[in-house]
């Protein structure tokens, strides 16, 4: 999609690195404001443009169509027309999914392929945008007091009514706590299963909320107003919803609405009003200085040497330098809220269907943009918060199946198993276990990344035990359960265990990183001349990955694809296997 090779982006962390070295010297200087380049749409577009953890660049045109572009070049990936005229409410997950929403109510779901996962029903208008949690879930206010969790494969996980409605977007710790604003100026604190955990009272409706690096809620409000909030509380007393949280500070910059905040990764913030004024803090409260940068239906962003682009009243984009005078980006027409990416291109929407974008700089570390992109999408992304297993073993109905789970009889771990598989759902075996993933975590690691001593081979032959526990692990909402199973992957003996595990990867997705691709391609090498059923689940999560992705995103796929046709199948297997990749050329 991106690159000619279809080798989509490495890592943020190294492309930050890179592009920092390749901007340092430009930022020192000044922005240059002749466009890197201009891509016509087929409308006006109005809205912020977002990026997901790949790469790509997704924006909203009044053409009634979601565009991915290249951030380097502008060149198109794909446009996905999912039906009904899309408002203002795109965002990226963390898993990459990009969320859309239209003029009939309806949610919908893009891999970054560019098709459609799904699409639900909303029953209401959205009151604010959506935030996404760092397993995928999507939190939605609604007009009327509705607040909806839906899951990254469109099911309803929570829904509650609250007696007013959301004043801004939700913010999604890395716990799971979702900070969720109210226009009667409370703010409502829900856990991972919509439980109301505590609440705080400001003095007027909130405005704005951003996340600092400790974790932090800053807390913005129409009064100007500025409250700082912490969770260590939440996490002392995860089960009383009495709490009544106060604030670690709080200060009143001006009598304006807090129109945007940005922090950075020492937990300083800057604070922009609605008044014109700008003000910075340290991690304390202590007001450091202020200056004038005026802000106008936007939202600003932060380069990591201090370089603020602020969409400007006039249309253009103001561009704040921390030592030289100010400067301007303009297009033909009103440019609309800028996206600092990755790679360093600010890119911005014109009222002339134009797309525009610049040489910049690369965003500096923590919030320091807000809407949009996944990692400015309500939260930061993280390593799943483990489960205490010595809390979970107060639990007997745990602690006994805990032991079946690392049993070396057989027809006890075939017994969990059994009961695991019996829920109709995932999502109703997790309401009712809500610790299963630890002895998913067992099912799965025992006699591949736990060693296994000479006494307790027995353990090593229980490898159906295994292939059906990735699959129960890939059918979960945390989309990170990905990390186990490749892990589990890099050490599975069996062959039958193998092909179930690929398949669990198909499941999940999410591969914007080619790493499922290449420990797939990897594995399955290794194991040649591989099974039928081998080479078949192989092409099933090949064909999955595929479907996910938009095209195979690492060489090792290509590679892969020819192993799976020089492979030696039955008639009635090739054939299967030629309809499979059939499938993943999009023939």
């Amino acid at each position: 999609m991106m690159l000619p090779e279809g080798i989509r982006f490495v890592p943020v962390l190294f492309f930050l690195f890179i592009a920092g070295l390749q901007f340092s010297t430009a930022e020192e200087t000044s922005i240059d404001t002749d466009p890197l380049w201009r891509r016509a749409l087929g409308g006006e577009i109005n809205t912020f443009a977002a990026q997901g953890p790949g790469g790509d660049v997704y924006i909203v045109a009044d053409d009634r169509a979601l565009h991915s572009l290249n951030p380097l070049s502008g060149e198109s990936n794909w446009i996905y027309r999912p039906g009904g005229r899309l408002r203002s409410m795109l965002m990226v997950a963390p898993d990459g999914t990009i969320y859309a929403q239209n003029d009939r109510q309806e949610l919908f779901a893009v891999t970054p392929g560019g098709t459609g996962r799904w699409k639900l029903r909303m029953g209401a208008e959205a009151a604010s945008l959506p935030a996404a949690a760092p397993d995928g879930r999507v939190v939605i206010p609604l007009t009327g007091g509705r607040i909806v969790c839906v899951s990254r494969y469109g099911v309803i996980l929570w829904s509650i009514d609250e007696s007013a409605e959301a004043s801004a977007a939700p913010v999604i710790s890395s716990q799971g706590f979702v900070w969720l604003p109210l226009s009667d100026g409370r703010i409502v604190v829900l856990d991972i299963r919509g439980e109301k955990l505590a609440q705080a009272s400001m003095r007027a409706a909130v405005s704005i909320l951003a996340m600092d690096s400790s974790g932090r809620i800053w807390a913005g409000g129409f009064d100007g107003r500025l409250a700082v909030f912490r969770e260590e509380c939440l996490l002392e007393n995860p089960t009383d919803n009495s709490i009544s949280l106060e604030p670690e500070f709080e200060v009143r910059p001006a009598s304006s609405r807090v129109s945007a905040i940005l922090t950075d990764e020492r937990g300083y913030a800057q604070v922009f009003l609605a008044d014109g004024d700008a003000v910075n803090y340290d991690n304390q409260g202590n007001e450091l200085n202020r200056e004038r940068i005026a802000l106008s239906g936007g939202a600003p962003s932060a380069t990591a040497g201090g370089v603020v682009f602020v969409p400007a009243s006039d249309g253009g984009i103001r561009i704040v330098y921390p030592d030289l005078p100010p400067g301007e980006l303009r297009g033909k027409s009103v440019l609309a809220e800028p996206l600092l990416s990755d790679e360093g291109i600010l890119i911005a929407g014109g009222g002339d269907w134009i797309l525009y974008a610049w040489r910049a700089a690369v965003p500096g570390a923590g919030w320091r943009q807000f809407r949009g992109s996944s990692r400015r999408s309500g939260t930061f992304p993280s390593e799943p918060v483990p489960m205490d297993r010595q809390e979970a073993r107060r639990n007997p109905g745990f602690f006994f199946r805990e032991k079946m789970a690392v049993s070396d009889d057989i027809s006890v771990r075939m017994e969990l198993m059994e009961e695991l598989e019996s829920y109709p759902d995932s999502r109703s075996m997790r309401q009712e276990l809500p610790w299963v993933d630890l002895l998913l975590e067992d099912l799965v690691s025992v006699g591949t990344i736990r060693s296994v001593s000479l006494q307790d081979q027995s353990l090593l032959s229980h490898p159906t035990v295994r292939a059906r526990a990735y699959l129960l692990l890939a059918e979960g909402e945390d989309f990170r359960s990905r990390n186990l199973i490749l892990e589990c992957l890099k050490y599975e003996g069996d062959s039958a265990a193998l092909a179930a595990g690929f398949r669990a990867l198909g499941l999940v997705g999410s591969d914007w990183d080619g790493a499922s691709m290449r420990l797939i391609a990897r594995r399955y090498r290794e194991f040649a001349p591989a099974g039928e059923q081998l080479t078949l689940e192989t092409g099933r999560a090949l064909a999955d990955l595929v479907r996910y992705n938009g095209d195979i995103s690492d060489p090792a796929g290509n590679a892969l694809m020819l192993s799976l046709l020089g492979s030696n199948l039955s008639a009635s297997g090739r054939e299967e296997l030629i309809a499979i990749i059939r499938n993943v050329a999009g023939l």
